[in-house]
């Protein structure tokens, strides 16, 4: 695959049908689908059923795009209270839609940020969640992939998210590295791709500088060319695709960045 895909989180503040004319009028062929309630609303998977997933597909590939993975958020919190409660089934009937539109994976987070206290019980606690939720994919034929590190979650650092990881199954869950949260979690691209190996089922792109990783590819300290050797090294066989966000954001203030970022990427993955 190796194709430079664009989120449709990065136009989340758009309807689906004009978020897919955008991203496609800027020649990209691949999407990750935002299937996050309130902050990325642009399908509700507890609403759908296989015709429902039918039709998306073909709006989908009438724009000339495929999907590579559904990005399913938290909702709450797979560490509190109600969060398996209200998760479960969000995450599962997300998995039956990444599975209907030939997704290769689905990502998510893994739970709330905890206080050093508590964060061994409640990793082991989510790590137990997600196993399952990792053989309910297997079978669904979709790959789970957990985005660690992530700011914010239990696997906010890099010594984080390789904790959390050696719970976790490597047959059954494999990782969404974003460049940006590997590097706000401690750590450099090249140590990231050593480590993991090929438990990296799937990349989303942003750039990282001065501590903020909102930063458009460019614009930043990442060496995505050296990053793209190195994942390609590895046998790396997904996509590679952006997700950009900026507080407070304009779509068309998204769209310029897009441009921008696709301009800077497009000739490293080719090389």
């Amino acid at each position: 695959m190796h194709a430079l895909g664009c989120s449709t989180i990065t136009f989340r503040m758009l309807d689906l049908p004009t978020a897919l004319d955008w991203i496609a009028a800027e020649g990209f062929q691949a999407i990750d689908l935002g299937v996050i309630a309130k902050f990325c609303p642009h399908v509700n998977p507890l609403d759908m059923d296989a015709g429902d997933h039918r039709r998306l597909a073909d709006e989908i590939a009438a724009h000339g795009l495929r999907v590579s993975t559904c990005n399913a958020w938290s909702l709450t919190a797979l560490n509190g209270p109600e969060g398996p409660e209200t998760e479960l089934g969000w995450l599962r009937a997300s998995l039956r839609l990444a599975a209907a539109l030939g997704c290769y994976a689905l990502s998510m987070q893994p739970g709330r940020k905890a206080d050093e206290a508590q964060w061994l019980e409640q990793a082991r606690a989510v790590a137990g969640i997600i196993a399952g939720l990792g053989a309910y994919a297997r079978d669904a034929g979709v790959q789970l992939a957990v985005e660690a590190p992530h700011k914010g979650t239990l696997a906010e650092t890099f010594d984080q998210a390789l904790a959390f990881l050696e719970m976790l199954n490597t047959d059954l869950v494999g990782v969404a590295l974003d460049t940006s949260h590997i590097r706000n979690g401690g750590a450099t691209l090249p140590q990231a791709v050593s480590v993991y190996g090929e438990r990296v089922k799937h990349v989303h792109l942003r750039d990282f500088k001065d501590g903020s990783i909102s930063v458009t590819p460019g614009d930043g300290d990442i060496d995505f060319g050296e990053f793209f050797r190195l994942m390609q090294q590895r046998g790396y066989t997904g996509d590679f695709n952006l997700e950009l966000e900026y507080r407070d954001a304009t779509a068309e203030h998204n769209r310029t960045q897009l441009q921008r970022a696709a301009a800077h990427l497009r000739p490293l993955l080719k090389n």
